[in-house]
Parts: structure tokens; sequence; C-alpha cells
């Protein structure tokens, strides 16, 4: 078996929506420092409050994803990356969160130890039924896994 790897469908729609925060915020900023009218830190709650989000999506958006193959499987997500070997893993199945205007199905591992890891940047969302790209996400992991062991 190859190493896979499977991006979300919303990779390019952060990485964009991050880069508009983040020139945003350099505008904002810029503006802020050829005026010369900001004295105190008040004026910077803007900018932080775009430019940290817009740099974080930015620079992760294009690594958010999860590959895996014969050794086991690894998750990008928002804000660190975690990799398991399939030894680890007993179950790969589709979780669904519930919220009060739409639900979120979320492939989800279940690990030997008993405890679970949601991949929630690979979530699919709707309205109702299962998202059918999360559905074949989780089957080609539950093989992937079935076939390593």
């Amino acid at each position: 078996m190859r190493k896979r790897k499977r991006r979300t469908a919303w990779s390019l729609t952060y990485f964009l929506l991050g880069g508009v925060c983040l020139l945003i915020a350099v505008v904002m900023a810029t503006g802020l420092a050829t005026k010369r009218v900001a004295r105190g830190v008040e004026h910077l709650i803007p900018v932080l409050i775009l430019g940290v989000p817009g740099a974080v999506l930015t620079f992760r958006a294009p690594v958010f994803g999860v590959s895996y193959g014969p050794a086991g499987v690894k998750y990008s997500g928002l804000l660190r990356a975690r990799s398991y070997v399939w030894a680890d893993i007993r179950e790969v199945r589709v979780a669904v969160l519930e919220g009060t205007v739409y639900s979120s199905d979320v492939p989800e591992l279940v690990l030997a130890s008993g405890g679970t890891d949601q991949l929630h940047m690979l979530a699919g969302h709707g309205s109702g039924g299962t998202n059918r790209r999360v559905k074949r996400l989780v089957a080609e992991l539950e093989a992937a896994r079935a076939a390593a062991s």
C-alpha cells in the first residue's frame, strides 16, 4: 500500500480568508505608523485581532489534512500535528457533533488506550444526513488500518 495524503476541501478558503485578514492588519498597521496617531496600545487591538488569526490561517492552511500509509496516520490540524501507528488505533469511525443550526460529521480515531481523537479540520458540515466526503475518508482510513493489521 502506498502512502496517501488527503486535504480538507476548505484549505483554500481558510488560506484566502487568512490572507485577507493578514493584509487588512498590515494595511491598518502601516496606516497607524504613517499617521503617527497611535500613542497607546488601544490602536493595536484591531491589528492583533485580525493579524494573529490571519497569520495562523495563512501559514497553516496549506498543511491541513491527513496522510496515511502502512506505518500509520498523521493528522495536521490548525495548531499542531499528531501521528499514530496503526497498532494504537482500534477503529476509525464517523462522529456526529450536534449543533443548534447544523451538525458536523468528524472523522474520529478510537485509540487502543480507550480514548478518542477527533480530526476537526476534516469535518463535513450539513443540515442532515452523513457527509459523503467524510464517510469516504473514514472508509479509506479504516481499510488502511485493516490492511496494516
